[in-house]
């Protein structure tokens, strides 16, 4: 039997977000939500009396608490309206494409800046010596410790880890294909993390990370700033739509799988998948996710977008699955890993611990 929506007034908004959490929600705020197009407008449906009715369409109290949530990690109003779009809430898609081409040129724009500002320091043309200016921030970021430092997420002499944060620069940020020889690129994937990838195995799958490291250089023809700009400008609105539950898929369910597989392994980089665990925490990927997938529509890659976001599909299933698990007395669940070993035994124990702190839910934790 279908289940009848209920028709939402603006304070059973308000009592969705202080149940939340959110107890400084008002409706000034939410005025201001309806302004900025991150909430839809209510539509008048008759009046008590001498008062207007006005009822907001099913599901806005989901969104308004999701927008309050991702608020916590941006105010940036174009980033939290792609991201809004992305988790599959009714946002105009002409108003969606705007943002993500704003934050992507405003990337670019800072990217400019930066280039521009270490060239000044140093005495030299951002453009006639790029490659130098490149070099020089790639240096200071590779040594460059603290909060907002590059990960390390494994051992890299200093000077290597220099030319591979100027590589990347090259490739990911100028869209450049720079000459990297093998043992450069080797060194690249250390950098990123990504490494451990050609040797560990989730299961009985295959290392997911084959081919040649050299081959990244070419991932500049779609991955890259220019040219994800152009994948967001010159794609259909059909191609939108067709890449939205990818995006979803790889921002919401990827980082998902990956700190299950952390779970599983005990190992926060098992397989090189470390640098994922935190996508959803971070709203600024999804425009970003949503960019890379339309530039690998245009590149023989997207065959392997497609094929991962069907096997993340099944991912909320297993998740709930798993969740099953924390509805069972403390003392049967003993009971059952009685008869595994010690291995199976802590394996089974870090999930459970995984499960009741959240890592398996998509999207970022709540700030507190």
């Amino acid at each position: 039997m279908a289940v009848e929506l209920r028709a939402l007034r603006r304070d059973d908004l308000l009592l969705a977000a202080d149940s939340s959490g959110f107890s400084a929600m008002t409706e000034r705020r939410l005025e201001d939500f309806r302004r900025d197009g991150l909430m839809p407008r209510p539509v008048r449906v008759g009046n008590e009396g001498r008062r207007p009715v006005w009822n907001y369409p099913p599901g806005s109290d989901r969104q308004l608490v999701r927008l309050l949530r991702w608020r916590e990690h941006t105010s940036n109003v174009d980033v939290l309206r792609v991201v809004l779009w992305i988790e599959g809430f009714p946002l105009a898609l002409d108003a969606v494409r705007a943002s993500a081409t704003a934050v992507l040129d405003g990337l670019s724009h800072e990217l400019e800046q930066l280039l521009q500002r270490e060239a000044s320091s140093l005495g030299l043309d951002p453009a006639h010596d790029q490659a130098a200016v490149v070099s020089a921030v790639a240096e200071t970021m590779a040594a460059k410790r603290g909060k907002n430092a590059l990960p390390r997420p494994i051992r890299v002499r200093a000077g290597e880890r220099a030319t591979a944060v100027a590589h990347l620069l090259e490739i990911f940020a100028l869209g450049t294909q720079p000459d990297v020889a093998e043992d450069e690129a080797e060194t690249i994937e250390k950098v990123l993390g990504v490494s451990p990838g050609r040797r560990q195995r989730v299961d009985d799958a295959g290392p997911w990370l084959t081919g040649p490291a050299s081959a990244l250089v070419g991932a500049a023809d779609f991955v890259s700033l220019p040219r994800m700009s152009e994948a967001l400008a010159d794609a259909t609105d059909t191609e939108w739509q067709e890449a939205r539950s990818s995006a979803a898929a790889f921002f919401l369910q990827f980082p998902v799988f990956t700190r299950a597989v952390a779970a599983m392994t005990g190992n926060a980089n098992f397989a090189g998948m470390g640098g994922h665990t935190a996508l959803d925490s971070d709203p600024l990927m999804a425009v970003l996710l949503i960019a890379f997938i339309l530039g690998a529509r245009r590149a023989d890659w997207f065959s392997n977008v497609e094929d991962l976001t069907d096997s993340l599909a099944r991912w909320p299933a297993l998740v709930s699955e798993m969740k099953q698990v924390l509805d069972l007395p403390q003392h049967a669940l003993d009971r059952n890993l009685a008869c595994h070993g010690p291995e199976m035994q802590a394996r089974a124990q870090r999930i459970v611990q995984a499960l009741l702190d959240g890592e398996l839910d998509p999207g970022p934790k709540p700030v507190r």
